[in-house]
């Protein structure tokens, strides 16, 4: 990276990089740079650090990484490219990016997800509901639980703990996906009617302004009254 020499810098909720999310370690991860070789650590976090390939979470321990690959902090997702631009927020200096991330307007668009949407800030319900039902369908099929569970790089204690949050079947998940709808549009519902309410009130003060201010050029420029004079001489 342009102008930078093996430098160490913390991801983490109370790191250089900070990710607030309260699946992730306060020291989570390491990213170290050292001219064009970028190396990410996890430092024994809580969740894990995983490497997002294939509809998976790899286990990611330690090794030299690309911007253009992504990464799950417990459950807060984001690119090389975006820790790195952080950084070079941080530092001021320039950090260079891989050729085949400026090719496109979105650089995450470029990384090799499996998901059907691009790395968000955090796993979305339907990225958790999408591994879920791999691992049912897996276990369906004769494959044990804690297998299937490796297979797609979770735990069977976060397994349980997702079907706790998202559902235990397809049916509950299909469920609480339908009340999240619900939910949003209530709320998308709400904004609109606050958005609403305050142009509102901007039009009345708006209104009420224009009127002072006509009101009190009234007090100077209103017309002359026009008077019939009426003489007391008789013809």
């Amino acid at each position: 990276m342009g102008g930078m020499s093996s430098q160490t810098y913390i991801i983490g909720r109370a790191g250089d990089v900070v990710l607030y999310d309260d699946t992730v370690s306060r020291r989570h991860a390491s990213l170290e740079i050292d001219g064009d070789r970028v190396t990410l650590r996890d430092l024994d976090s809580r969740n894990g650090t995983y490497l997002i390939r294939d509809k998976a979470l790899l286990p990611f321990s330690s090794g030299v990484v690309t911007s253009d690959q992504v990464f799950a902090f417990g459950e807060c997702v984001r690119s090389v490219a975006q820790l790195l631009t952080v950084i070079r927020d941080l530092t001021g200096d320039e950090v260079a990016v891989e050729d085949s991330l400026s090719d496109t307007g979105n650089r995450l668009d470029s990384t090799q997800l499996g998901f059907s949407v691009a790395p968000r800030p955090r796993l979305s319900h339907a990225d958790i509901v999408e591994m879920l039902e791999r691992i049912d369908s897996a276990v369906a099929a004769g494959k044990a639980r804690a297998e299937a569970c490796a297979a797609v790089g979770i735990t069977e204690q976060r397994y349980e703990r997702w079907c706790k949050e998202h559902g235990g079947s397809s049916a509950e998940r299909s469920l609480e996906y339908a009340e999240l709808k619900r939910e949003n549009e209530r709320l998308r519902m709400l904004v609109a009617d606050l958005s609403l309410e305050r142009d509102v009130l901007k039009d009345a003060l708006a209104k009420a302004n224009g009127t002072q201010a006509n009101g009190t050029q009234g007090k100077s420029n209103s017309p002359t009254p026009s008077f019939t004079l009426i003489s007391d001489k008789k013809s």
